[in-house]
């Protein structure tokens, strides 16, 4: 974030906190039990997974070449490695014969990767390198027997694709040149990947995105935990063409803006939230980054599938800083798993049940009412409506 930036948005919150209230939307929005985890709208959703770019993961989660994970999203099994030519791929772990995956390690190192049932074998760059009956096979070419690849492409640190082989991909113009560039200043807090993990909850895919929507729940929810560093219900907020970034005031916010101009910084006083539409949530807390990946588990509304993952800037070298990153990810594990991923689950459990017809959501929850019309617009819109 440029300096210029920086200092309108300390004005914002300053004036917001002056004012005692946050950013607002016009009016209360309303969304119904069946845009939320209905198995119709749910099915529908599948596209907002195959028809604009996402990110798979972090680029520190494969540093070297043969680095890979192995992923799943939307039902789609994804091999995500980085070649010897240094490129990261994002290719389909199926093999071009049967079907069947060519690796079911989650993440690993390897030179080649070899499928368990007629041992076709694949290099780094996804290409055969082996059929073991090539008379068999005699006539197919390398476009035949080479891995599916969708398109992928490495930018602020992390790896996108778009989930259609041979569909176009230019991250820039779907972030909008603004977040590209304020993305772009976090880059080195993404090069080392600390620890990782995909992990299976009892909610809505959207509830997760949710939970990082508003601020109004710090004061309550997590009263006992984090509650107390930050100023609850209070937040500026930035609307991108789809995106989102949500500042979240900490409580030494105050006392840094009231000294002179020149001496102010945002950081370490606010932490911002971006959500990356429809499905990813980037954090930046401090002197390290959290990237969460949130996708719906097939055929089950109630399920979703959560990536995080944590980089800083370089390795801890020491058995202090060991320590201090193993402290950040326990607290954002144990706050955020068992807080409000546990509170997403109750909401998902009600609205299952039928018995609540829709959700409020207040003028102080702006973001969450954006969201909701952008995802029923990009509905619309696949639909042709």
């Amino acid at each position: 974030m440029d300096r210029t930036s920086e200092l309108a948005l300390m004005d914002e919150i300053a004036d917001l906190l002056a004012r005692g209230t946050t950013a607002m939307a016009p009016d209360v929005g309303r969304v119904g039990a069946a845009d939320l985890v209905g198995p119709e709208r749910t099915s529908a959703e599948q596209r907002l997974f195959t028809d604009r770019p996402l990110v798979v993961a972090p680029a520190a989660a494969i540093p070297r070449p043969g680095d890979f994970v192995a992923d799943e999203i939307v039902g789609i099994p994804l091999l995500v490695v980085r070649g010897d030519d240094g490129v990261a791929r994002v290719l389909l772990n199926a093999c071009r014969h049967r079907g069947n995956l060519v690796c079911q390690e989650p993440s690993g190192n390897r030179r080649v990767f070899s499928c368990e049932y007629h041992a076709w074998t694949y290099d780094r760059q996804g290409r055969c390198r082996s059929v073991v009956d090539r008379v068999g096979f005699a006539g197919l070419g390398e476009a035949d027997t080479s891995l599916v690849a969708f398109p992928a492409e490495e930018r602020h640190g992390l790896i996108w694709t778009r989930l259609a082989a041979g569909a176009d991909l230019d991250v820039a113009a779907w972030l909008g040149p603004d977040l590209d560039a304020e993305l772009a200043g976090y880059a080195p807090h993404a090069r080392h990947l600390y620890a990782g993990e995909t992990t299976s909850f009892a909610f809505n895919w959207k509830f997760g995105v949710n939970t990082f929507q508003e601020l109004f729940h710090l004061a309550f929810l997590h009263r006992k935990t984090l509650g107390s560093a930050f100023i609850s219900n209070v937040s500026a907020y930035r609307s991108y063409p789809l995106h989102q970034r949500l500042t979240v005031v900490r409580s030494t916010f105050p006392e840094m803006a009231a000294g002179p101009r020149e001496q102010r910084s945002l950081f370490p006083h606010c932490t911002l939230v971006y959500v990356l539409f429809p499905n990813t949530v980037f954090v930046w807390q401090l002197d390290h980054l959290e990237v969460w990946r949130f996708t719906p588990t097939p055929g089950d509304p109630g399920s979703c599938q959560v990536g995080l993952w944590l980089t800083t800037e370089q390795e801890p070298r020491t058995e202090g800083a060991r320590r201090h990153w193993q402290r950040n990810w326990d607290l954002t594990t144990a706050t955020v798993y068992g807080e409000d991923f546990a509170t997403m689950a109750n909401i998902q459990r009600t609205l299952a049940s039928g018995a609540l017809p829709e959700i409020v959501y207040g003028r102080n929850e702006i973001a969450l009412q954006d969201y909701y019309r952008d995802i029923g617009e990009a509905l619309r819109s696949a639909d042709g409506a």
